[in-house]
Protein backbone atom coordinates (compact mmCIF):
# COMPACT_ATOMS: atom_id res chain seq x y z
CA UNK A 1 0.00 0.00 0.00
CA UNK A 2 1.36 3.42 -0.92
CA UNK A 3 2.22 5.91 1.81
CA UNK A 4 -0.36 8.43 0.55
CA UNK A 5 -3.09 5.82 0.79
CA UNK A 6 -1.87 4.69 4.21
CA UNK A 7 -2.09 8.24 5.54
CA UNK A 8 -5.86 7.85 5.42
CA UNK A 9 -6.06 4.20 6.39
CA UNK A 10 -7.25 3.40 9.95
CA UNK A 11 -4.75 1.79 12.26
CA UNK A 12 -5.46 -0.94 14.78
CA UNK A 13 -4.61 -0.21 18.39
CA UNK A 14 -4.01 -2.48 20.52
CA UNK A 15 18.31 -13.53 33.38
CA UNK A 16 20.67 -11.32 35.58
CA UNK A 17 23.48 -9.60 33.67
CA UNK A 18 26.86 -8.37 34.84
CA UNK A 19 26.89 -4.62 35.37
CA UNK A 20 28.98 -2.99 32.65
CA UNK A 21 28.94 0.81 32.25
CA UNK A 22 27.60 2.05 28.89
CA UNK A 23 29.95 4.50 27.16
CA UNK A 24 28.38 7.91 27.58
CA UNK A 25 27.37 9.67 24.39
CA UNK A 26 25.55 12.62 25.93
CA UNK A 27 24.22 13.05 29.45
CA UNK A 28 20.49 12.50 29.61
CA UNK A 29 18.27 14.49 31.93
CA UNK A 30 17.01 12.51 34.85
CA UNK A 31 13.34 11.57 34.71
CA UNK A 32 11.15 13.39 37.27
CA UNK A 33 10.04 11.30 40.18
CA UNK A 34 6.35 10.34 40.20
CA UNK A 35 4.21 12.44 42.49
CA UNK A 36 2.85 10.71 45.56
CA UNK A 37 -0.73 9.58 45.07
CA UNK A 38 -0.64 9.56 41.29
CA UNK A 39 -1.35 6.44 39.29
CA UNK A 40 1.79 4.59 38.20
CA UNK A 41 2.95 5.48 34.68
CA UNK A 42 2.05 3.21 31.79
CA UNK A 43 4.59 0.60 30.80
CA UNK A 44 7.15 2.00 28.34
CA UNK A 45 6.80 0.83 24.73
CA UNK A 46 9.00 -1.94 23.42
CA UNK A 47 12.25 -0.36 22.11
CA UNK A 48 12.62 -0.23 18.34
CA UNK A 49 15.67 -2.51 18.41
CA UNK A 50 13.69 -5.23 20.19
CA UNK A 51 10.90 -5.04 17.62
CA UNK A 52 13.37 -5.16 14.74
CA UNK A 53 14.96 -8.30 16.21
CA UNK A 54 11.62 -9.91 17.02
CA UNK A 55 12.26 -9.78 20.77
CA UNK A 56 9.24 -9.36 23.06
CA UNK A 57 11.06 -7.04 25.45
CA UNK A 58 14.59 -6.02 26.40
CA UNK A 59 16.57 -7.91 28.98
CA UNK A 60 16.48 -6.25 32.37
CA UNK A 61 19.59 -4.61 33.71
CA UNK A 62 22.61 -2.79 32.37
CA UNK A 63 24.54 -3.44 29.18
CA UNK A 64 26.65 -6.57 28.91
CA UNK A 65 30.38 -6.43 28.30
CA UNK A 66 29.83 -7.35 24.63
CA UNK A 67 27.25 -4.59 24.24
CA UNK A 68 29.57 -2.05 25.81
CA UNK A 69 32.34 -3.04 23.39
CA UNK A 70 29.91 -2.70 20.46
CA UNK A 71 28.97 0.82 21.55
CA UNK A 72 32.63 1.76 21.84
CA UNK A 73 33.21 0.57 18.27
CA UNK A 74 30.34 2.74 17.04
CA UNK A 75 31.69 5.71 18.98
CA UNK A 76 35.02 5.24 17.23
CA UNK A 77 33.23 5.57 13.88
CA UNK A 78 31.33 8.63 15.06
CA UNK A 79 34.62 10.22 16.07
CA UNK A 80 35.77 10.16 12.44
CA UNK A 81 35.21 13.29 10.31
CA UNK A 82 32.80 11.50 7.96
CA UNK A 83 30.79 8.34 7.55
CA UNK A 84 32.88 5.50 6.01
CA UNK A 85 31.85 4.78 2.43
CA UNK A 86 31.40 1.05 3.04
CA UNK A 87 29.04 1.42 5.99
CA UNK A 88 25.89 1.72 3.88
CA UNK A 89 25.01 -0.35 0.80
CA UNK A 90 26.29 0.85 -2.54
CA UNK A 91 22.73 1.94 -3.45
CA UNK A 92 23.24 4.91 -1.14
CA UNK A 93 25.36 6.42 -3.90
CA UNK A 94 22.14 6.84 -5.90
CA UNK A 95 20.83 9.50 -3.52
CA UNK A 96 22.39 12.40 -5.49
CA UNK A 97 20.58 11.06 -8.58
CA UNK A 98 17.36 11.29 -6.62
CA UNK A 99 18.01 14.96 -6.00
CA UNK A 100 18.55 15.63 -9.72
CA UNK A 101 15.35 13.83 -10.71
CA UNK A 102 13.26 15.62 -8.11
CA UNK A 103 14.50 19.02 -9.20
CA UNK A 104 13.42 18.27 -12.75
CA UNK A 105 10.10 16.77 -11.78
CA UNK A 106 8.14 20.04 -11.71
CA UNK A 107 9.73 21.37 -14.88
CA UNK A 108 9.41 18.52 -17.37
CA UNK A 109 6.05 18.16 -19.20
CA UNK A 110 4.06 15.05 -18.38
CA UNK A 111 4.81 13.25 -21.71
CA UNK A 112 8.56 13.72 -21.22
CA UNK A 113 8.34 12.52 -17.62
CA UNK A 114 6.28 9.50 -18.68
CA UNK A 115 8.94 8.63 -21.25
CA UNK A 116 11.65 8.81 -18.59
CA UNK A 117 9.68 6.77 -16.05
CA UNK A 118 8.85 4.10 -18.64
CA UNK A 119 12.55 3.23 -18.94
CA UNK A 120 12.47 1.76 -15.43
CA UNK A 121 10.14 -1.22 -14.96
CA UNK A 122 10.07 -0.95 -11.15
CA UNK A 123 9.41 2.80 -11.25
CA UNK A 124 6.61 2.30 -13.79
CA UNK A 125 4.98 -0.36 -11.61
CA UNK A 126 5.11 1.88 -8.55
CA UNK A 127 3.54 4.83 -10.40
CA UNK A 128 0.69 2.66 -11.72
CA UNK A 129 0.15 1.14 -8.27
CA UNK A 130 -0.06 4.56 -6.62
CA UNK A 131 -2.45 5.91 -9.27
CA UNK A 132 -4.68 2.87 -8.73
CA UNK A 133 -4.72 3.18 -4.92
CA UNK A 134 -7.92 3.96 -3.05
CA UNK A 135 -6.73 7.49 -2.36
CA UNK A 136 -6.32 8.40 -6.04
CA UNK A 137 -9.20 6.34 -7.47
CA UNK A 138 -11.57 8.94 -6.04
CA UNK A 139 -9.93 11.57 -8.25
CA UNK A 140 -10.40 9.72 -11.52
CA UNK A 141 -9.28 6.76 -13.58
CA UNK A 142 -5.91 6.41 -15.28
CA UNK A 143 -5.69 4.26 -18.41
CA UNK A 144 -1.96 4.52 -19.03
CA UNK A 145 1.32 5.74 -17.55
CA UNK A 146 0.93 9.32 -18.75
CA UNK A 147 -2.53 9.63 -17.23
CA UNK A 148 -1.24 8.04 -14.02
CA UNK A 149 1.50 10.68 -13.71
CA UNK A 150 -1.04 13.45 -14.33
CA UNK A 151 -3.27 11.95 -11.64
CA UNK A 152 -0.69 11.61 -8.87
CA UNK A 153 1.04 14.92 -9.66
CA UNK A 154 4.54 16.07 -8.83
CA UNK A 155 4.37 15.20 -5.12
CA UNK A 156 3.10 11.69 -5.80
CA UNK A 157 5.81 11.14 -8.40
CA UNK A 158 8.46 12.44 -6.01
CA UNK A 159 7.47 9.93 -3.35
CA UNK A 160 7.50 7.05 -5.85
CA UNK A 161 10.98 8.00 -7.08
CA UNK A 162 12.19 8.30 -3.50
CA UNK A 163 10.92 4.85 -2.55
CA UNK A 164 12.35 3.13 -5.61
CA UNK A 165 15.75 4.79 -5.37
CA UNK A 166 16.16 4.57 -1.61
CA UNK A 167 14.76 1.13 -0.79
CA UNK A 168 18.03 -0.69 -1.69
CA UNK A 169 19.67 1.12 1.24
CA UNK A 170 17.64 -1.19 3.47
CA UNK A 171 18.63 -4.42 1.74
CA UNK A 172 20.05 -6.28 4.69
CA UNK A 173 23.67 -7.36 4.79
CA UNK A 174 24.57 -11.03 5.37
CA UNK A 175 25.61 -10.47 8.99
CA UNK A 176 23.50 -11.81 11.89
CA UNK A 177 22.21 -8.47 13.18
CA UNK A 178 21.27 -7.11 9.75
CA UNK A 179 19.70 -10.42 8.76
CA UNK A 180 17.55 -10.49 11.91
CA UNK A 181 16.35 -6.89 11.61
CA UNK A 182 16.34 -6.38 7.85
CA UNK A 183 12.87 -7.77 7.18
CA UNK A 184 11.26 -5.15 9.41
CA UNK A 185 13.55 -2.19 8.83
CA UNK A 186 12.01 -1.13 5.50
CA UNK A 187 8.49 -1.53 6.90
CA UNK A 188 9.41 0.80 9.76
CA UNK A 189 11.02 3.36 7.45
CA UNK A 190 7.87 3.48 5.28
CA UNK A 191 5.69 3.88 8.36
CA UNK A 192 7.94 6.62 9.72
CA UNK A 193 7.83 8.45 6.38
CA UNK A 194 4.03 8.36 6.36
CA UNK A 195 3.74 9.56 9.96
CA UNK A 196 6.25 12.36 9.38
CA UNK A 197 4.31 13.52 6.34
CA UNK A 198 1.16 13.66 8.44
CA UNK A 199 2.87 15.94 10.95
CA UNK A 200 4.60 18.26 8.45
CA UNK A 201 3.44 21.57 9.86
CA UNK A 202 5.76 24.45 9.10
CA UNK A 203 8.05 22.28 6.93
CA UNK A 204 7.62 21.01 3.35
CA UNK A 205 5.72 17.73 3.31
CA UNK A 206 8.29 16.09 1.08
CA UNK A 207 11.15 17.12 3.37
CA UNK A 208 9.32 15.48 6.27
CA UNK A 209 8.62 12.38 4.18
CA UNK A 210 12.28 12.05 3.14
CA UNK A 211 13.41 12.50 6.75
CA UNK A 212 11.20 9.64 7.87
CA UNK A 213 12.14 7.42 4.94
CA UNK A 214 15.88 7.90 5.43
CA UNK A 215 16.12 8.07 9.22
CA UNK A 216 16.54 4.30 9.51
CA UNK A 217 19.66 4.43 7.32
CA UNK A 218 21.31 5.19 10.65
CA UNK A 219 20.03 1.85 11.91
CA UNK A 220 21.37 0.16 8.78
CA UNK A 221 24.81 1.58 9.53
CA UNK A 222 24.57 0.64 13.21
CA UNK A 223 23.53 -2.95 12.43
CA UNK A 224 26.37 -3.29 9.94
CA UNK A 225 28.81 -2.22 12.64
CA UNK A 226 27.30 -4.77 15.05
CA UNK A 227 27.74 -7.44 12.38
CA UNK A 228 31.43 -6.60 12.17
CA UNK A 229 31.76 -7.13 15.90
CA UNK A 230 31.07 -10.82 15.46
CA UNK A 231 28.47 -11.09 18.21
CA UNK A 232 25.20 -12.89 17.55
CA UNK A 233 21.97 -10.95 18.20
CA UNK A 234 20.21 -11.78 21.45
CA UNK A 235 17.52 -9.99 23.47
CA UNK A 236 19.34 -6.69 24.08
CA UNK A 237 19.50 -4.95 27.42
CA UNK A 238 17.41 -1.86 28.14
CA UNK A 239 20.55 0.23 28.44
CA UNK A 240 21.89 -1.02 25.11
CA UNK A 241 18.60 -0.30 23.30
CA UNK A 242 18.56 3.30 24.47
CA UNK A 243 22.26 3.87 23.80
CA UNK A 244 22.15 2.33 20.32
CA UNK A 245 19.09 4.38 19.33
CA UNK A 246 20.94 7.62 20.14
CA UNK A 247 23.92 6.52 18.09
CA UNK A 248 21.76 5.39 15.16
CA UNK A 249 20.33 8.91 14.99
CA UNK A 250 23.81 10.38 14.82
CA UNK A 251 24.84 7.91 12.12
CA UNK A 252 21.78 9.01 10.15
CA UNK A 253 22.90 12.61 10.59
CA UNK A 254 26.28 11.84 9.08
CA UNK A 255 24.60 10.38 6.01
CA UNK A 256 22.14 13.28 5.79
CA UNK A 257 24.99 15.79 5.75
CA UNK A 258 26.69 13.92 2.93
CA UNK A 259 23.54 13.51 0.82
CA UNK A 260 22.10 17.03 1.35
CA UNK A 261 18.99 16.16 -0.69
CA UNK A 262 17.22 19.41 0.23
CA UNK A 263 18.50 22.45 2.21
CA UNK A 264 16.37 21.57 5.26
CA UNK A 265 17.50 17.95 5.13
CA UNK A 266 21.15 19.04 5.06
CA UNK A 267 20.52 21.41 7.99
CA UNK A 268 19.06 18.52 9.99
CA UNK A 269 22.24 16.54 9.32
CA UNK A 270 24.33 19.37 10.74
CA UNK A 271 21.96 19.71 13.69
CA UNK A 272 22.59 16.10 14.73
CA UNK A 273 26.15 17.12 15.61
CA UNK A 274 24.82 19.67 18.10
CA UNK A 275 21.68 18.11 19.53
CA UNK A 276 20.36 14.62 20.27
CA UNK A 277 16.94 13.92 18.83
CA UNK A 278 15.27 14.18 22.23
CA UNK A 279 16.11 17.88 22.60
CA UNK A 280 16.70 19.13 19.06
CA UNK A 281 14.77 22.31 18.13
CA UNK A 282 15.16 21.71 14.38
CA UNK A 283 11.67 21.54 12.78
CA UNK A 284 12.37 18.25 11.02
CA UNK A 285 13.73 16.74 14.24
CA UNK A 286 10.56 17.82 16.03
CA UNK A 287 8.44 16.14 13.34
CA UNK A 288 10.58 13.00 13.54
CA UNK A 289 10.34 12.89 17.33
CA UNK A 290 6.57 13.24 17.27
CA UNK A 291 6.12 10.63 14.55
CA UNK A 292 8.17 7.82 16.06
CA UNK A 293 5.66 6.27 18.51
CA UNK A 294 2.87 6.16 15.91
CA UNK A 295 5.28 4.87 13.26
CA UNK A 296 6.28 1.88 15.38
CA UNK A 297 2.62 1.15 16.06
CA UNK A 298 1.80 1.41 12.35
CA UNK A 299 4.71 -0.85 11.40
CA UNK A 300 3.71 -3.44 13.99
CA UNK A 301 0.11 -3.44 12.73
CA UNK A 302 1.13 -3.83 9.10
CA UNK A 303 3.60 -6.64 9.72
CA UNK A 304 1.36 -8.55 12.12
Amino acid sequence: MSWLARLFAPRRREATRAAVPVPALRPDAAAPAAAIGQAPPAAPPVPLLCWLLGAEEPAAGPATAAEARALEAIDAVLAQPGLPEDLLPRAAALVPQLLAMLRQGDQLPVPAMAQRVSRDVVLTAEVLKLAGSAYYRGRGEAADLQQSISLIGVQGLQTVIARVVLKPIYDHAPGPWSRSAGARLWAHSEALAAECALRAEGVPVFDAYLTGLLHDSGWTAALNLLDRGGTAPAPPSEAFCAALERRAYRLFGRAARRWAITPAFAELGADTLRHPLATSPHPLAVVLRQAMPAALERARDETA
